[in-house]
C-alpha cells in the first residue's frame, strides 16, 4: 500500500520515501536502505564511465593532431570539367570510339564514330560549345551518331574552358600589414626596436607579394592568344585522327559559341583543300576578347553554309547582320539556309535536324566535288552525230 501512493516528481518521491522510513510499522528498512545506495552507486558510476570516454575521445584528437605533426591536410580542388569528360567517356557505346588529345599536359575528349558505309563520302569535325560538350543531347548527339548513316565519319570535340575575366586587386585595408598599424598608447622608447623587426617584415611581406603578382599576372591579350592557339592545337589533333579513317571531303562544323572557333581554326588553313565549314545556330563568344564572327565572315572568300534557326527575333537580327557582311565582302561562295522548325511528331523528332543537314551538305558540297577518272573530250573528237 505505501508503494501506491509514491509520487512521480522528484521533491515529492523523497519526501514519500522519508515518511515511509520513519514509519515504525514498516519492517523493511533495510530493503529501502539497500535500494537507495545501489541506485546511487549504478548513477555515479554511469556519469564516470560517461567522464572517462570524452576524455579518451579528447586525447585520440589530440593523437591525431601530434601524429600529423599539427598540419592541416591541404584541400584538393576539383576540377568539374574533368570530371564530366571522365563520366562522359565511360558512358559511351561501342559504337563510339573514346579518344583522348594531348593538349598543353592535360587530355580532352574526342568523340569518333566512323561511318557505316563501306565507302564513306568525308568527315564531319565538330566544334561544339565550350559550355556544353562532346555530346549534347539536343544536338551534338544525333548529329555525330545518326550522320555515320550517310556516309559520314563523326569526330565531336570538347573544348577547353575559355579564360575568364581577370578578377581585379584589392586595395582594402584589410590587405595591409596589421605589423604596420600603431596604436596611440606606443611610446617612442618602447616602440624603436619593434619597429625595426616590423619595417623588415613589411618589406619582406610586399617583396613576397610583388614576386607573386609578376609570376601569376597574365594580361587578357595573352590569355587570349594563348586560348586561341590551343584552339588551333586541337584542331590539327583531331584532323590528324580523322586522316586515319577513309574519305576526302573534311567538312569543319561549329555549334553555337564554337562556330567562332571552327571559323578561327578553318581560317589558319591557307590551302583548305577539300575542307569546307558549316556554322549551326552561330553565336558570339561573350565575357573574352575572342575573335569577332562578323569580322572573320568578313575576311573569308572560303565557301560558307551559314544555317541557323528562326526561333526568336535576336537569331533574325543576327543572320541578318552575318549575310549583308558576306555580301559586303563580296564573298561569292556564302550561303546562308533557314533550318526548319522542329517536328510536333515525336516519331520523327530524332531525325528533323540530321535529314537537314544531311541534304544540305548533299547539295551543297558533294556535287561541287570534281568526279574521279573523268576524262573531258576534245573539240578533235566530237563529230556530228556522236
Amino acid at each position: 500500500m505505501y508503494f501506491a501512493h509514491i509520487e512521480t516528481q522528484p521533491a515529492f518521491a523523497l519526501a514519500n520515501i522519508a515518511a515511509l522510513l520513519n514509519n515504525r510499522s514498516m519492517k523493511l528498512k533495510p530493503l529501502f536502505f539497500t535500494l537507495f545506495f545501489s541506485l546511487a552507486t549504478s548513477v555515479s558510476a554511469a556519469e564516470n564511465d560517461t567522464t572517462e570516454n570524452s576524455d579518451s575521445s579528447n586525447l585520440g584528437t589530440e593523437d591525431a593532431t601530434t601524429d600529423t605533426g599539427g598540419e592541416i591536410a591541404s584541400r584538393v580542388m576539383l576540377d568539374p570539367a574533368r570530371q564530366r569528360q571522365a563520366d562522359l567517356a565511360l558512358a559511351q557505346t561501342p559504337e563510339t570510339e573514346v579518344v583522348w588529345l594531348e593538349l598543353d599536359d592535360e587530355k580532352q575528349l574526342a568523340l569518333l564514330q566512323q561511318a557505316t558505309t563501306a565507302t564513306p563520302t568525308g568527315s564531319i569535325l565538330i566544334f561544339t560549345d565550350p559550355t556544353t560538350g562532346a555530346d549534347w543531347p539536343d544536338l551534338i548527339h544525333p548529329l555525330r551518331t545518326q550522320l555515320t548513316e550517310y556516309g559520314w565519319n563523326t569526330l565531336s570535340l570538347s573544348l577547353p574552358t575559355p579564360p575568364s575575366v581577370a578578377i581585379p586587386e584589392r586595395t582594402l585595408p584589410s590587405l595591409q600589414n596589421r605589423n604596420q598599424i600603431q596604436t596611440a598608447e606606443t611610446t617612442p622608447e618602447s616602440s624603436a626596436a619593434p619597429n625595426a623587426e616590423t619595417n623588415s617584415d613589411a618589406e619582406t611581406a610586399d617583396d613576397s607579394q610583388t614576386a607573386a603578382n609578376s609570376t601569376e599576372t597574365t594580361s587578357p591579350e595573352e590569355l587570349i592568344n594563348n586560348y586561341q592557339q590551343q584552339i588551333v592545337t586541337l584542331g590539327n589533333l583531331a584532323a590528324n585522327r580523322l586522316a586515319e579513317v577513309p574519305g576526302e571531303i573534311t567538312v569543319i562544323l561549329g555549334v553555337g559559341e564554337g562556330a567562332v572557333w571552327a571559323m578561327h581554326y578553318f581560317a589558319q588553313d591557307e590551302l583548305q583543300e577539300n575542307r569546307f565549314l558549316v556554322l549551326l545556330d552561330p553565336m558570339q563568344t561573350e565575357g573574352i576578347n575572342a575573335p569577332e564572327l562578323l569580322q572573320m565572315i568578313k575576311d573569308s572568300q572560303a565557301p560558307i553554309l551559314d544555317l541557323w534557326f528562326n526561333n526568336n527575333r535576336y537569331q533574325q537580327q543576327q543572320a541578318t547582320l552575318r549575310k549583308h557582311t558576306a555580301l559586303r565582302s563580296g564573298n561569292p561562295g556564302y550561303r546562308q539556309i533557314r533550318l526548319n522548325q522542329r517536328s510536333n511528331d515525336p516519331r520523327k523528332e530524332p531525325l528533323w535536324l540530321t535529314r537537314q543537314v544531311r541534304g544540305i551538305l548533299k547539295n551543297h558540297l558533294i556535287t561541287i566535288q570534281p568526279q574521279k577518272n573523268s576524262n573531258p573530250a576534245t573539240a578533235g573528237e566530237l563529230t556530228p552525230g556522236s
